[in-house]
């Protein structure tokens, strides 16, 4: 068996609980779904894909995490990668709120798969998003109002700069337990 490289020096490699060698794919394999990839999507396709009675092979170049989703820092936070009133800018708000569900139903899927699957990580909640000028305190502010209202999301505050020090105002979205 050739040996896999080694992990990067990342928050993953120094918390990876039982990351084993696995096996090197030698000659044909026959399986119901071949999934090619052992990152967050590829993993958890061949999870459901498995728990749905499909017999599933997961294949991997390197490691399990080895590439992007063992060098993001298990980030799980709301939303997407823009804010949601540039989505309603792009999309439309229905769209945008599509989106903002989709996320949200995510977070529960990586909840429900820790807790079904008995995951020991450390997974702690909070996002912050700061604002390091003070023109931009405002937008964070009315972000806070706006998904509230047009998103149903209570779980975002504003903090004040004099509340956290250096200057620094922020918006802190606190997802529920």
């Amino acid at each position: 068996m050739v040996p896999a490289p080694p992990y990067p020096a990342t928050y993953y490699a120094a918390t990876a609980i039982g990351a084993e060698e696995r096996p090197r794919l030698e000659g044909d394999i026959a399986c119901d779904v071949a999934v090619v990839g052992g990152g967050y999507c590829g993993l958890t396709a061949a999870l459901h894909l498995t728990e749905r009675g499909y017999d599933t092979v997961l294949l991997e170049a390197k490691r399990v995490g080895f590439e992007a989703s063992g060098r993001n820092g298990g980030q799980l936070h709301t939303g997407q990668r823009k804010d949601q009133d540039e989505l309603e800018r792009l999309l439309g708000l229905e769209r945008a709120q599509r989106l903002w569900t989709l996320a949200e139903d995510a977070k529960r899927l990586v909840r429900d798969l820790i807790a079904r699957h008995a995951i020991a990580c450390d997974l702690r909640d909070g996002m912050i998003a700061a604002a390091w000028k003070a023109r931009d305190a405002d937008a964070l502010r009315r972000s806070v109002d706006h998904l509230a209202q047009a998103y149903g999301y209570k779980d975002a505050r504003y903090v004040p700069k004099g509340d956290v020090g250096a200057g620094v105002v922020m918006m802190v979205a606190v997802p529920p337990v």
